[in-house]
């Protein structure tokens, strides 16, 4: 591997879920490139059926932490992930969201930002959806929490007591035994 892909796997291994945040706003230049990223994410077929709501009123981000996103309310900004709900493509549109968020999630880290992707549970989706005006035909589920990391929490944070697995239980080779 060359040094650049030595440095973009290194980065790509240390990115974590974060869940606390400085009340700082993120700067909204930084915002529309974690977007454009987002943008540019491909999609099955290339239908590009994902939408982003942008969450930046503190107002809102609490009804979206009470949804199921709980480190919405710190973040400095939430993306909310809008698909087209389509019952015929519902898989696909799952994939590609996922697709979405973990691409959002990235490109706040390469911005030296803390990023948590979260599920909207129970009556999160329908609440969200009345509170940011998003038609009911819509798929809302997955939020992109994005701010300036806190990160005397983190450190102050338990460890997580479950290692990652080694590879030879992770990777199978030509066939999976």
């Amino acid at each position: 591997m060359s040094t650049t892909a030595n440095e973009i796997t290194r980065f790509l291994r240390k990115v974590r879920q974060v869940r606390d945040y400085q009340p700082e706003p993120v700067p909204e230049d930084v915002l529309v490139d974690i977007l454009e990223v987002g943008r540019w994410s491909g999609s099955a077929s290339n239908r590009q059926t994902s939408e982003v709501v942008v969450v930046r009123d503190p107002d809102a981000r609490q009804v979206l932490a009470t949804g199921g996103a709980s480190m919405a309310s710190r973040a400095g900004a939430v993306l909310v992930i809008v698909t087209q709900g389509d019952p015929e493509r519902q898989e696909l549109e799952i994939f590609d969201e996922g697709r979405m968020a973990e691409r959002l999630l990235l490109a706040a880290a390469a911005h030296g930002l803390g990023s948590a992707i979260a599920t909207l549970k129970g009556d999160g989706p329908a609440a969200v959806k009345r509170l940011l005006g998003i038609p009911t035909e819509r798929r809302v589920r997955t939020v992109v929490a994005v701010g300036v990391a806190d990160r005397d929490a983190i450190r102050a944070r338990p460890k997580n007591p479950q290692p990652r697995k080694p590879l030879e239980q992770y990777a199978h080779w030509d066939r999976y035994s």
